[in-house]
């Protein structure tokens, strides 16, 4: 299974970005290329708005990947490792190069796509109504809660925790630990320091290669929005992609 080159180089680290209002008139469409277990696992959401934004952005996800492999949305195959991070089964006992990871927060989505380099991605609304103070005591490290609850005005902390929180999650994706590794077995800088990584406590779960933290830098019109890539390896940037169509 090939990687068409002239969409992704091995050191660059594509992402994109996917408005579910955008693509609502391929709801129907992206449902019919979905598999029968993420037909089944749609169909499963109460709201009809929760059912969509799922067939948008898992339809969106296979037609992407399906470009980079040259091959029909439908007909990839998906399967979950022992923590619980997807990855493609390509057929004939082949190997895939691509790595992927999807993080959405309400109507939009994001899907970091690599060559051969484990990435994880999360966004989050700034503006969300949630006990962040709460949280952050409850799931941040001492380091970081002492950086972040002193890091200025009330609505810089509470920007600051939802920026560290990007950090905390894409990590944990990129490692593909799922709920294996907590948040406070780690502690990461917070903004206004770019992010990286200051200790990793658990010897269950730990990097293969360096991590790399990237802040995306998002379209003015998600401004109430922050997000953040890891990358376990050397790359050397990431491209923002807006599709036109797919």
């Amino acid at each position: 299974m090939q990687i068409n080159t002239g969409k992704l180089n091995t050191d660059q680290v594509d992402v994109w970005i996917c408005r579910a209002a955008q693509w609502a008139e391929k709801r129907d469409v992206f449902f019919s290329e979905l598999s029968s277990d993420e037909q089944e696992r749609a169909l499963r959401f109460k709201f009809s708005e929760h059912q969509d934004r799922f067939v948008i952005f898992h339809g969106f996800m296979r037609r992407v990947l399906g470009s980079y492999l040259v091959t029909e949305a439908s007909s990839l195959v998906f399967k979950t490792a022992e923590k619980g991070k997807p990855y493609l089964d390509p057929p004939d006992n082949e190997i895939c190069p691509l790595k992927f990871n999807l993080s959405h927060t309400e109507d939009i989505a994001l899907l970091a796509v690599s060559s051969g380099l484990d990435v994880g991605i999360d966004i989050e609304n700034r503006q969300r109504n949630s006990d962040w103070q709460g949280i952050a005591r409850r799931f941040c490290t001492p380091e970081e809660q002492e950086a972040l609850f002193s890091s200025g005005s009330m609505d810089e902390q509470r920007e600051a925790f939802f920026d560290l929180w990007t950090r905390k999650e894409a990590y944990i994706k990129a490692l593909g630990s799922g709920l294996a590794l907590s948040p406070t077995q780690f502690s990461l800088t917070v903004a206004p320091k770019p992010p990286a990584l200051l200790k990793h406590y658990s010897d269950h779960f730990r990097p293969q290669q360096k991590v790399i933290f990237e802040t995306i830098k998002l379209p003015l019109n998600l401004s109430d929005y922050c997000a953040t890539l890891a990358v376990q390896g050397i790359f050397t940037q990431y491209k923002l992609m807006v599709p036109g169509s797919l």
